[in-house]
């Protein structure tokens, strides 16, 4: 029995391989994944934009202790914007801009707001920005010293680029206030 199986064996070593295609092969290798911001790019052409009523809803009219001040909403350039200032005294205070990336103009505020500066580190004496983990995705962090200005950018609902700027306020503050902000929007 032994001598049947290594007489199998043997034979099946000396069979050749059909033929490969070299095309295939070239055109499998060089074929790139799918790109993540082409993907992105179609998802938030085909979105919805949100009504003037739905960003006013999303807004909270308190924020860290803070009643709003000067709400601001548009569609006027073909996409989403609205702002609230939430002033704390002394020369503290937030402001909340909310982008609706929606939409064929819509979209670019996505790229430039908040992907292109994902996994980008600078600092200077002056300023830092760098990526860091937060609410279970990633935001983009910058600070100002010669300012004292905070500015946290994150994503919700894979369309609305939120960016809470804290004036005279530490980046821990800042992102104290932006998580709360998270936890009423999401």
């Amino acid at each position: 029995m032994a001598f049947v199986s290594l007489v199998f064996i043997a034979c099946g070593r000396d069979k050749k391989s059909p033929p490969e295609n070299k095309d295939a092969q070239v055109k499998s290798m060089t074929s790139a994944p799918v790109d993540e911001r082409e993907k992105r790019t179609e998802e938030l052409k085909k979105a919805p934009q949100l009504t003037l009523e739905q960003m006013r809803m999303l807004m909270p009219t308190e924020l860290d202790s803070a009643k709003e001040k000067n709400y601001l909403a548009s569609t006027q350039f073909g996409y989403g914007l609205a702002s609230v200032e939430y002033p704390k005294g002394k020369g503290r205070g937030l402001k909340v801009s909310l982008y609706d990336c929606a939409g064929e103009m819509g979209y670019p505020n996505y790229f430039e707001n908040y992907w292109n500066h994902l996994n980008v580190t600078t600092q200077t004496d002056n300023d830092f920005m760098k990526t860091i983990d937060f609410q279970g995705g990633k935001a983009v962090e910058t600070y100002k010293k010669d300012m004292n200005l905070t500015t946290l950018t994150f994503v919700i609902r894979n369309r609305l680029v939120i960016m809470v700027e804290g004036k005279n306020m530490t980046p821990e503050q800042v992102e104290a206030a932006a998580k709360k902000l998270h936890q009423k929007i999401a």
